[in-house]
């Protein structure tokens, strides 16, 4: 990863709400399809993430992905974007993990003028489209975040470098 400096552009992580994300992917969240089960002592929330990924012989894959603490806790340095032209992605942080969500559009390549940040709180998640460019995932301490994506024979990530410097800072307490 290029390290921070003073001349890298400075992209402040906003708080996830769906109008924000809209332009993105979908919150995942409790939505309409409500129902008691468990006798009463639980709600029930069907389809809360709307999976893109059986094209090509796709199937929905579920994974944890366990990452381990990154240096300044305030900011993070910006190396690359990434995309799945195949299916959506989902990120689902565990407990009290949280991380980020940095998005650079869905044109042929990650617009960097463009680059937007978002917050994953605990309780909350992100499917992000398919298309979307979004840099490899960032986790705000060590954490295990649950992730659904496409899985096939034929892998489907295109990696693409950053031409310029940047970082994501969190918002102030």
């Amino acid at each position: 990863m290029p390290a921070p400096d003073t001349a890298a552009r400075v992209i402040l992580a906003q708080a996830l709400t769906q109008e924000a994300f809209a332009a993105y992917g979908v919150l995942i969240a409790p939505g309409p399809s409500e129902r008691e089960i468990n006798f009463g002592t639980t709600r029930r929330y069907d389809d809360v993430a709307a999976l893109d990924v059986d094209d090509e012989s796709g199937r929905a894959c579920v994974a944890i992905f366990r990452t381990q603490g990154q240096g300044d806790p305030a900011t993070y340095p910006l190396c690359a974007f990434e995309r799945h032209r195949l299916g959506s992605q989902s990120f689902i942080p565990l407990g009290a993990s949280r991380c980020l969500a940095v998005l650079a559009g869905d044109g042929e390549r990650p617009d960097e003028s463009a680059i937007a940040a978002f917050v994953i709180e605990p309780g909350q998640g992100v499917t992000l489209r398919r298309g979307v460019w979004h840099h490899p995932l960032i986790t705000l301490g060590a954490a295990d975040v649950l992730v659904i994506e496409r899985a096939a024979t034929q892998v489907d990530c295109e990696v693409v470098m950053m031409s310029t410097q940047a970082q994501v800072k969190l918002p102030a307490a």
